[in-house]
């Protein structure tokens, strides 16, 4: 039986669980940030002591009510989703909003230990395995880099100390003309982290058509 001090005591758990990892996207600048986790977890908690409640005084099963909370959020995670091109962004997010709503049901069903450990395993996702992988970003290997660009000297010359100042190196560089366009092919040796300044500084330049890996 759930007294007061029992959804009280659920509540606040909730919200110190969801206000945890809220702080850590809100601290990475994402989308879902500490409000928004906060209030998902809450609610899912809610969501789960009223499915409880519902079932200790009227009857029924106690996972009915709870049991839509899986099929909400992922409508709400979906909305975090963005496709530009052929790149998407968001799917972290709305994996995130939907592990922290999972934590509130934890919290709401009484499996303290299990949502606890469930938010230490997303903060060591989050924040360790993603400074490992930036690690991994900084090794250098080689590249395969394609530049299209218009047929201006000036700007093979652009490419080649872009990536010089970004820490690169050419190993071999060849070119050609293709449609009226020069194309050129790059092996060099660079980290990802080196590509992403590259990239970034070149693809603001008006005579470079394309840049492919």
């Amino acid at each position: 039986m759930i007294t007061l001090t029992d959804a009280l005591i659920r509540l606040s758990l909730s919200f110190f669980f969801g206000a945890v990892l809220g702080f850590e996207r809100q601290y990475h600048d994402k989308p879902a940030g500490f409000s928004t986790n906060t209030l998902i977890c809450l609610g899912s908690t809610v969501f789960a002591i009223v499915s409880l409640l519902s079932a200790q005084y009227f009857g029924g099963d106690p996972a009915r009510i709870a049991a839509q909370i899986v099929t909400g959020v992922g409508f709400l995670g979906a909305g975090s989703i963005i496709r530009e091109g052929n790149k998407i962004s968001g799917l972290t997010t709305a994996a995130g909003i939907w592990v922290v709503a999972a934590v509130g049901m934890a919290t709401g069903y009484g499996e303290f230990a299990f949502a606890g450990f469930a938010v230490i395993c997303v903060l060591i996702l989050q924040i360790f395995l993603r400074r490992a992988l930036n690690a991994f970003d900084s090794v250098k290997t080689f590249e395969y880099i394609t530049v299209k660009c218009e047929p201006n000297m000036e700007v093979v010359t652009k490419v080649d100390n872009a990536i010089k100042n970004a820490g690169g190196t050419i190993i071999k560089k060849q070119f050609y003309k293709s449609d009226g366009k020069i194309v050129l092919k790059l092996v060099t040796d660079m980290s990802e982290n080196s590509f992403k300044l590259i990239f970034r500084e070149l693809v603001t330049d008006n005579q470079i058509i394309s840049l492919d890996r």
